[in-house]
C-alpha cells in the first residue's frame, strides 16, 4: 500500500534529496500538526509557483468548500506520520 505513496512522493519530488523536499516538508509538518491549513498559510509557506506545482502532484489537495489544503488521502497522511523522520528539521539540498 505504501509503495504507491512513496512512488507518488518521489514523482512529486518531495522526498529527501529531491527538488521540492524543503518546501514539501514544511507542508507535511504543518499538516501532521493541524490536519489542514488555510490556503493563505499554504502559499505563505512555499510561495505561489511551488505551491501550485505541489498541488498538481495530488499529494496535497485544496478543499474548495473550506478553502483549506490537506493531505490528498488518509493513506498519504499515514505514510507521512509513519515516516516522520523524512520531514524533520531543515532539508538538505
Amino acid at each position: 500500500m505504501f509503495s504507491n505513496i512513496r512512488s507518488q512522493l518521489k514523482s512529486a519530488k518531495i522526498l529527501p534529496e529531491r527538488r521540492y523536499h524543503k518546501d514539501g516538508a514544511k507542508i507535511v509538518r504543518e499538516l501532521l500538526k493541524k490536519a489542514s491549513i488555510s490556503e493563505d498559510t499554504y502559499y505563505s509557506l512555499v510561495g505561489a509557483d511551488t505551491g501550485d506545482k505541489l498541488l498538481e502532484t495530488n499529494v496535497f489537495a485544496f478543499r474548495f468548500n473550506s478553502q483549506e489544503v490537506a493531505f490528498q488521502s488518509t493513506v498519504t497522511k499515514r505514510f507521512c506520520e509513519e515516516n516522520s523522520a523524512l520531514w524533520e528539521g531543515e532539508a538538505h539540498g
